[in-house]
């Protein structure tokens, strides 16, 4: 179990997936991370305003904590029945059916959808080796905007070789963890 760390269900808290093959991000990256965020001059819009995705969810806890912070809805995906159902059930837990999707997909594909996604949260695991050619198939589908951020989670020795449509707007290391924002530069400069 982890907890819920800001917004309307700070404190509360989700469950995870059993064993070793999810790592949830802890709460030292989610503080990290929706402090970047909450205060980035790359947002667009208000956040209310905005749709999130989570990919690789796991426990859906940065989906979860963004909809706890007044983002507007949020589509999980994740490709383990365990995962899904423990997302579903802390979906339920707090109240937000209404303001969810959870798709059992493989995450290395995007999805078809008429949904254009502001913020993609990437938490794959960390022996994953293509994740530069999986967020340029994501960066170019038709699931984001032009302005998307990305926010991927990643091991701090992991190579990243983003293409050259996508910049780097901000990286933090945590102990083993490194946190990457990226944005497409076309978006950037205006």
């Amino acid at each position: 179990m982890i907890k819920i760390i800001g917004g309307k269900y700070k404190r509360i808290n989700i469950d995870t997936p059993a064993g070793l093959n999810t790592r949830p991000t802890s709460i030292r990256l989610r503080e990290a991370i929706f402090n970047i965020l909450l205060h980035s001059k790359h947002l667009d819009d208000n956040i209310e305003n905005m749709e999130v995705i989570d990919i690789f969810a796991g426990s859906g806890a940065l989906g979860l904590e963004a909809l706890s912070r007044g983002f507007k809805s949020c589509t999980f995906i994740d490709n383990s029945s365990e995962a899904i159902n423990i997302i579903k059930n802390n979906i339920k837990k707090l109240d937000e059916e209404k303001n969810t999707f959870l798709i059992k997909s493989d995450a290395n594909f995007p999805i078809a959808t008429s949904k254009k996604y502001d913020i993609c949260f990437f938490d794959p695991p960390y022996e994953l080796k293509n994740f530069s050619s999986l967020l340029d198939i994501w960066a170019s589908s038709d699931a984001v905007k032009k302005n998307t951020l990305y926010i991927y989670e990643k091991h701090k020795n992991a190579p990243l070789n983003i293409s050259k449509d996508l910049d780097i707007i901000e990286k933090k290391q945590y102990g083993i963890s490194e946190i990457v924002i990226l944005k497409n530069l076309s978006s950037s400069s205006k």
